[in-house]
């Protein structure tokens, strides 16, 4: 699989630069999950699950002219970005009847400034095709990660920069970074009006 997603990208990309449009053209390479019965330690768990293994995936920019070649970052990003960086790349304005999820990437992939967010969020109440992933919202902020499971009301707090593995509850150690977070992921539910499991009477 691997090699025949190699092969065809190579077509793609051979296409773009015979007809020209190599530096007017921009490829974004990306996953919408992490894999299923596959190892991928250090990461926890799998497609699925919130955890890192679950929703850690790989990005690729190629941009010529605007994106130097070779040049990496350990900054977060989300899915949701694609849209608002398309849209800036494209000179095209965001319909102003929608709300954005996303911001623009172009000043981090242009290496002109960081990206101004204090979080990103994950919303999973669902289960998985394979029904062992827990219900669960997230919040990234910094280094810190916190979980929300609606099974049990409980939270799990990791600090991804020393526990990629997320192997290290830090939630009872540091209960006020704990209640910040919840607090803060509680807010942008809230605010955009997410829909929540609820425990029965």
């Amino acid at each position: 699989m691997i090699e025949g997603m190699d092969t065809s990208i190579g077509k793609l990309l051979k296409a773009i630069k015979e007809q020209g449009l190599e530096k007017n053209t921009i490829v974004i390479f990306t996953s919408d999950n992490g894999p299923f019965a596959a190892n991928v330690k250090p990461l926890r768990e799998e497609k699925g699950h919130v955890y890192e293994g679950g929703i850690r995936v790989p990005m690729i920019v190629r941009w010529p002219g605007h994106v130097k070649a070779a040049t990496r970052t350990a900054t977060p990003v989300i899915t949701m970005d694609l849209h608002a960086t398309i849209l800036e790349a494209t000179h095209l304005k965001p319909d102003p009847s929608n709300t954005p999820d996303g911001i623009s990437l172009l000043p981090l992939l242009r290496g002109e400034s960081a990206l101004a967010r204090e979080a990103i969020y994950f919303h999973y109440p669902n289960y998985a095709f394979h029904k062992a992933n827990r219900f669960a919202s997230v919040i990234r902020s910094g280094d810190h990660k916190l979980l929300w499971f609606y099974d049990d009301d409980s939270v799990e707090l990791y600090d991804l920069k020393k526990d990629i593995g997320e192997s290290r509850n830090l939630a009872g150690m540091m209960p006020k970074k704990a209640t910040q977070l919840h607090s803060q992921l509680k807010a942008w539910l809230k605010s955009c009006n997410a829909s929540c499991p609820k425990t029965a009477d």
